[in-house]
């Protein structure tokens, strides 16, 4: 079955535009495939996509990094589960250094210095996106994204590390803690 496409307009930077040109030229497509898989890939990124809402199949040729363009093979989406009766699941919320505290509603929830984190921190010490809270399988851990300065625990650096009720983790001078209510 065909994706189904609605004509829409985009202002590009004219930077942008030739570089989306290039892409499709390396990767044998053209660009409109380009744009779609772009897209796709942050809606798949920031957890836009759930299996429920896929309703647009994935474009004819999937690019990718390096040209060589060619069929990728599809996802596989899984079927959505069924609800089974669980317990309340406790929530996560990030407290930083003035007291503001944030709900993690994300699978994967972005902490950096970019406006298009989930938790901005405005230092020029903070990576654009410098870590991440990843939920897998009802737990949480905390993960660096190859920052510059580090994620802190403890007085030590770490990559990785499940985060617990009251933990507390340094992102250069800001101090956030995580509490599950």
């Amino acid at each position: 079955m065909p994706a189904r496409r609605t004509r829409r307009e985009l202002e590009v930077a004219d930077h942008l535009w030739d570089c989306l040109t290039r892409i499709a030229e390396d990767t044998g497509t053209d660009r409109h495939a380009v744009v779609n898989q772009a897209i796709y890939e942050l809606a798949r990124r920031f957890n836009f996509l759930t299996p429920k809402a896929r309703e647009a199949p994935m474009p004819d040729h999937q690019v990718r990094p390096g040209g060589g363009g060619g069929r990728a093979p599809e996802p596989s989406v899984p079927p959505a589960p069924q609800p089974k009766a669980q317990p309340a699941r406790k929530l996560l919320y990030v407290v930083n250094s003035a007291g503001d505290m944030t709900k993690i509603e994300k699978d994967t929830f972005i902490i950096g210095r970019s406006r298009t984190c989930d938790l901005v921190i405005p230092s020029s010490k903070v990576s654009r996106q410098h870590s991440s809270v990843v939920r897998e399988n009802g737990e949480y851990f905390l993960e660096d994204l190859g920052s510059a300065n580090g994620v802190w625990k403890d007085g030590v650096k770490i990559q990785r590390e499940k985060v617990r009720d009251g933990d507390e983790f340094m992102i250069s001078e800001e101090v956030l803690k995580f509490i599950f209510r």
